[in-house]
């Protein structure tokens, strides 16, 4: 079990961009400006969010893929593409590590 957890608590390979992630109805967040503050109401815990974090974060309210999420990035950021899918790979894992995100 405990290598399964690790397994799936990192996302890799490209059928990665197949899942969805969503909002954990544990955590509000709140626009701060170009940031963001997301507080996990379980844990007391606040995480803040540069204005990318916060894009990521609306986009899993919606429902969306992560290949989803990465496209939409792509037509709204000035970034290479190679650093916007580490990145965001990033961001999801610890997000969903924290019980931020769900992945579907």
């Amino acid at each position: 079990p405990y290598s399964k957890m690790m397994a799936d608590s990192s996302i890799q390979g490209d059928d990665l961009f197949m899942r969805t992630v969503r909002q954990s109805p544990q955590v509000v967040s709140s626009r701060l400006g170009d940031a963001g503050v997301l507080v996990h109401l379980q844990t007391n815990r606040i995480f803040e969010v540069n204005a990318t974090g916060l894009r990521i974060w609306e986009l899993a309210g919606e429902g969306r893929t992560i290949g989803g999420i990465e496209e939409t990035l792509r037509g709204e950021f000035d970034v290479e593409p190679a650093r916007l899918r580490t990145e965001l790979l990033e961001l999801v894992n610890e997000l969903s590590r924290e019980g931020l995100l769900e992945r579907c």
